[in-house]
This record gives C-alpha cells, sequence and structure tokens, in this order.
C-alpha cells in the first residue's frame, strides 16, 4: 500500500502534464512578441492640410519611382518629406482645375513599374510580401501621372521660346529641325520648372503644413524595395 508521503512524492498524469502546457503557454506569448517586434513601425512625418503623410508613403513612392522620387533605400530625410508635401500641394491644385487621366495611360505606367520591378509576377509577390494594398499602390502611379500632366497644363502650355532663343540653346553651327525642337523642349521644360518652383514657395506659404521630422534626423522605411 501507497503512504499518502509517496502520494505526494509522485505526481499524476495530469500534474505532469501541466509543466508542458504552461511552457507550450510561454512560447506562445514570446513567439507574439517577436513577431510584434519585428514587424516594421510605420511613423507620421508630415500633416499638410487633411492629409497626413507617413513614412510608408514616402517608402511607396520610392520604391516605384513615383511623384518626383527615385528608387531609394536610404534612410528618410526631411527632404524627402519636403518633397511629398510638395507633390500632395500640386495634387490638390489639379483636382481643384479638374486634370484627370485615362485608365488606359494609369494600365500601361503600372505595367512600367511592374517592368522595373522584374516582372508584374514580382511586383505583385513584393506589394503581398510587404502587406501593401495594390490599390494603394495604383492610386500613387496614377497621382504620378496626374502630378506630370499638372506641370503641363498649369505651367509648360504657356511657354513659347522664340526663334533666338532656340538659336542660342543651339549655339554655334547649323542644325536641324529636330535638334531644334529638342532644344525648344528643353527651353520650355526649364521655364515650367522654375514657374512651379515659384507657385511652389507661395503655395507652401498658403497652406497648413507641420513638419514632424526634425532636421538633420531620419527613419528608416517601413519595406524594403522590390
Amino acid at each position: 500500500m501507497a503512504k499518502l508521503s509517496d502520494a505526494r512524492r509522485r505526481p499524476t498524469p495530469r500534474e505532469l502534464r501541466r509543466p508542458g502546457l504552461a511552457t507550450a503557454a510561454v512560447l506562445v506569448v514570446l513567439f507574439h512578441v517577436f513577431l510584434a517586434a519585428a514587424e516594421p513601425v510605420d511613423t507620421l512625418l508630415a500633416r499638410a492640410g487633411s492629409r497626413t503623410i507617413s513614412a510608408s508613403d514616402v517608402a511607396l513612392a520610392r520604391a516605384l519611382g513615383v511623384l518626383g522620387f527615385a528608387p531609394s533605400a536610404s534612410p528618410i530625410e526631411r527632404s524627402d518629406v519636403d518633397r511629398y508635401v510638395d507633390a500632395l500641394l500640386m495634387l490638390e491644385e489639379a483636382g481643384r482645375i479638374g486634370i484627370e487621366v485615362e485608365p488606359a495611360a494609369i494600365d500601361a505606367a503600372w505595367v512600367a513599374v511592374g517592368i522595373r520591378a522584374g516582372g508584374e509576377a514580382a511586383l505583385e509577390r513584393w506589394l503581398r510580401d510587404s502587406a501593401i494594398d495594390r490599390d494603394w499602390a495604383r492610386r500613387l502611379v496614377a497621382e504620378d501621372l496626374v502630378k506630370s500632366k499638372f506641370l503641363d497644363a498649369r505651367f509648360a502650355a504657356f511657354v513659347f521660346p522664340d526663334e533666338e532663343a532656340i538659336t542660342r540653346e543651339l549655339g554655334p553651327g547649323q542644325h536641324d529641325e529636330a535638334a531644334r525642337e529638342q532644344a525648344r523642349e528643353r527651353l520650355v521644360r526649364q521655364a515650367a520648372s522654375e514657374a512651379q518652383a515659384t507657385w511652389l514657395a507661395d503655395a507652401r506659404r498658403r497652406a497648413s503644413i507641420r513638419i514632424l521630422l526634425p532636421a538633420g534626423s531620419s527613419v528608416a522605411p517601413p519595406f524594403v524595395l522590390p
């Protein structure tokens, strides 16, 4: 007959299972804590009117190569935030004057983004792995087209270089009509960009803008490039 003291020394099968269950529960908790720590943290960088700008906004624009950004994996700096603010100001004005782009143009631009990313499948996989909504990415591509069209409609359409200016741009020598046309386009783009810069400076003074990223500081992009 087993003594009472023996029963105390020998744990029951149920008691033997308890440490295992407890350990499993702890592991589950630690696993979720690890996942939470591993998730990229988005950072609010600025407010422009009713719009907010986060690190993911800038990172996505850079990854797609739109809104004046080139692909880059470097930390996001104050100049990047300023560039995104400028893009929002231009998009707001473009909407006010009714600038739109055709769906076919958006589709073509989206295809071009896919090619730069290594193909449509690679782009879709990157969007999925980075937890980026496809509609959000396509909207930025569409907004890039609107921004370009805004430059043409609001500024370039009112620049008319004369023949003398084109000749000065080309310099000495004989030049065919194609070269003169290229020179004319350069002059138009230059004058339009200068007019846009002047307009942006005035628009920034009139807008309610609050930059939250201190000068000289930076934040890491919340996801990698495709």
